[in-house]
């Protein structure tokens, strides 16, 4: 039988028009979900062990406080990782560092599960998690006797690391995951796009409003664009590539999350967001230095959430999983990825691991941070969720 369609876009001159809900429900219920306290059967669930494989975006969480919101709720987050500095999923589906060739990569990793090749032939995870970061969405795989040695859009990279947890990768002498392929040894079946940021120069550069809204909803350029289009048709083609899948590609929107804050801090209804930066602010010009594209004295309202850079794309200062890297960014998208695995509200989740947070002064704020990442996680077409689960 035909599998329905379960991503509902309606996308004209780069903006999501409204749709009815009652296509929704029948969309996702001939697909296998069920709305109410249930959410879906389909969310990986709340004791979790999974495959993060990207850069410092995905290190500036940090995972060891999302293990902790995972425990508020009762959960446990066991992770394995291989990310690298502003390494791309090319890069990583080669094992390549910046200058050297395939198989030179050194990586952050964890024991026991290693490099990917080492945890996806050898252990299994209820999820794998791709972040992108700063390639094409299509290019062709190009190997090179030297520099730059290995290239691929972002859509072939993701396709080759998803057919290796698949145990799919055909064996071959043309590229590194081909020479030590997987065959024999499914990893998981649940694939998750962490779906960020822009860079703050991008945003500021860029021609017309300079602000993260414009330039996330500005139409994909086919370049290395991180926004709206860029995700959605990242997700869309790893899809139609993966057509058989029992749960289709999802994605972590915390890129969208921002969006949305962005609008509300831009307009003023972002409650007790100005007080907090009174407060932080002398954080992020320490973080920020001399070189940063974005760094004021004070707090700036009509630059959006570009206040939560603590540098030129992160949400917390080096090395980013340091004691005082439990940032407001760092929470939000903690937020993201928490909802979007689980099916939970996140309203109401603590802010222990995160101190920047005073939770009684900032009560109001945190309220609707919490808000904002449940409105966009069970309203986002790649989400996988419909509504969010409330906390038992």
């Amino acid at each position: 039988m035909h599998r329905f369609q379960t991503e509902i876009r309606l996308i004209k001159a780069g903006e999501r028009k409204s749709f009815s809900w009652t296509t929704v429900f029948l969309s996702f219920f001939l697909s296998g979900w069920s709305l109410g306290d249930h959410a879906s059967a389909q969310v990986p669930g709340k004791d979790l062990r999974v495959y993060h494989i990207g850069n410092s975006l995905t290190r500036n969480v940090p995972l060891e406080r999302l293990q902790e919101l995972f425990a508020s709720r009762g959960g446990s987050y066991t992770y394995g990782i291989q990310l690298g500095g502003g390494l791309r999923l090319s890069q990583h589906l080669v094992k390549r560092g910046h200058a050297g060739p395939p198989g030179s990569g050194k990586f952050n990793i964890v024991q026991p599960y290693g490099e990917y090749d080492h945890a996806l032939k050898n252990y299994q995870f209820d999820a794998l998690i791709l972040q992108p970061y700063m390639e094409k969405l299509e290019q062709p795989f190009q190997t090179h006797a030297k520099w730059p040695y290995f290239e691929a859009g972002s859509l072939q990279a993701a396709g080759a690391l998803i057919d290796f947890a698949l145990a799919k990768t055909q064996p071959g002498d043309q590229r590194w995951d081909q020479q030590h392929a997987n065959t024999d040894h499914v990893a998981t079946r649940r694939f998750y796009i962490y779906a960020t940021w822009p860079r703050a120069e991008a945003i500021l550069e860029r021609t017309g409003a300079k602000t993260f809204s414009d330039y996330w909803m500005a139409a994909y350029s086919g370049d290395a664009h991180p926004c709206r289009g860029y995700f959605d048709e990242l997700v869309s083609g790893l899809n139609r590539r993966f057509p058989d899948l029992s749960v289709p590609v999802r994605m972590i929107p915390a890129g969208e999350v921002l969006h949305e804050l962005d609008r509300k801090i831009r307009a003023g209804t972002l409650p007790g967001i100005e007080a907090f930066f009174r407060r932080v602010q002398p954080y992020y010009i320490k973080a920020r230095g001399e070189k940063s594209p974005f760094n004021p004295e004070t707090f700036q309202r009509q630059a959006g959430v570009l206040n939560l850079y603590a540098d030129g794309v992160h949400m917390n200062d080096q090395p980013h999983n340091g004691k005082d890297s439990g940032t407001i960014g760092s929470y939000v998208a903690a937020l993201t990825i928490h909802a979007t695995l689980t099916g939970e509200n996140p309203v109401g989740l603590t802010t222990d691991p995160y101190e920047m947070f005073d939770a009684e002064q900032d009560s109001e704020l945190i309220r609707a941070l919490q808000a904002t990442v449940r409105d966009v996680v069970s309203g986002h077409p790649h989400s996988g969720i419909v509504r969010l689960r409330s906390r038992p």
